[in-house]
C-alpha cells in the first residue's frame, strides 16, 4: 500500500514539475515578445505624436512640414533639399604662410600650405581679393600659437577651425547685400614646423 502511494505521489509530482517549466519558458517568451513589441510601437507613436524629439523621424517630419498649398512634401525645406550643390573649387594661397617664433629659447618656424573650398567662382575671386587682409590675419593667428599647439592633432583642428571663421568673417564683412561671398571649408595641404 505504502508502494501504491508512494507511486501516485510521483505520478502527481511529475506532471506538475513538467508543467511548471514549462510555464516559465512560456511567460519568458510572452515577456520577451512584449518588449520587443514594445519598443517598436513606442518607436512609431513617437514619431507620430513628438516627431521633433525622436531620432530617425525626419523623412515623416519632413512629409509631414507640407507646404502653404497644402500639399504635403512640397514646402520650402523640401525645395532646400532638392537642389543640388555646385562642385567644389578649391583655391590655393601663394605663396605659403610662414612664421617664426620662440619657443623655450630655440626659435622656430612654421610654414602652411592653406587652400579654401568654395561653392561659386564669384566667392574664390573675393578671396583673392582680400588676399592681404587674409594672409595678415592668419600669420597673427598662427604667430600666437605655441609649439604644443601647432604638434598635436587637436592644436591643428583648432587651428583650421579658427582660421576658417577669420576667413568667413573678413568676406562676411566685405561682402555686399547682393553678392554674399563665403567659403564653406578651409585645409592645410601642408603644415611644416621645425
Amino acid at each position: 500500500m505504502a508502494t501504491e502511494e508512494a507511486e501516485v505521489a510521483q505520478a502527481t509530482q511529475a506532471p506538475k514539475a513538467g508543467s511548471g517549466l514549462v510555464r516559465t519558458i512560456g511567460l519568458a517568451v510572452g515577456l520577451f515578445f512584449l518588449v520587443v513589441a514594445a519598443q517598436f510601437v513606442t518607436g512609431i507613436v513617437g514619431c507620430l505624436v513628438l516627431p521633433g524629439m525622436m531620432p530617425g523621424c525626419t523623412a515623416h517630419t519632413e512629409e509631414a512640414a507640407g507646404s502653404e498649398d497644402g500639399k504635403p512634401g512640397k514646402g520650402k525645406d523640401a525645395k532646400k533639399k532638392e537642389e543640388p550643390k555646385a562642385p567644389p573649387i578649391y583655391h590655393a594661397f601663394d605663396p605659403p604662410l610662414v612664421v617664426s617664433f620662440q619657443e623655450g629659447g630655440t626659435m622656430r618656424f612654421l610654414q602652411v600650405t592653406v587652400e579654401v573650398m568654395g561653392r561659386d567662382e564669384h566667392s574664390i575671386k573675393g578671396v583673392q581679393t582680400h588676399m592681404p587682409v587674409i594672409r595678415n590675419n592668419l600669420l597673427n593667428i598662427f604667430s600666437g600659437k605655441g609649439f604644443a599647439d601647432l604638434t598635436t592633432r587637436d592644436g591643428k583642428e583648432a587651428l583650421r577651425k579658427e582660421c576658417l571663421t577669420e576667413v568667413q568673417s573678413i568676406l562676411k564683412a566685405n561682402s555686399t547685400a547682393e553678392e554674399k561671398l563665403s567659403v564653406e571649408d578651409l585645409y592645410f595641404t601642408s603644415f611644416v614646423v621645425q
